[in-house]
């Protein structure tokens, strides 16, 4: 797995800065993106990479399955991200 570290490491070389800028730099874009899919309840797409956004999982009903009893699992909120088909089926 690769984390932060490594990534920034990468984007510092090929960009000719500092790891710490680049983990700074990346670090900010994944806030931004969060908090504008919360904010705005929006779709990010970002052309050749994907789509990020914020969906509401609706509430269901579940098997405990220790128990075996149904429950109520309530609604929430997800983070998702669906790929581009250029990044896909590479």
């Amino acid at each position: 797995m690769v984390g932060i570290s490594e990534l920034s490491k990468t984007v510092a070389k090929k960009t000719n800065t500092t790891q710490k800028v680049a983990r700074n730099v990346i670090k900010t874009f994944l806030d931004t993106v969060v908090s504008e899919a919360d904010r705005s309840n929006t779709k990010i797409n970002l052309a050749g990479f994907g789509i990020f956004e914020r969906k509401t999982q609706q509430a269901r009903k579940a098997r405990n399955p220790q128990t075996r009893k149904i429950i109520e699992v309530p609604s929430k909120k997800k983070f998702v991200f669906r790929a581009s088909s250029k990044i896909k089926y590479k």
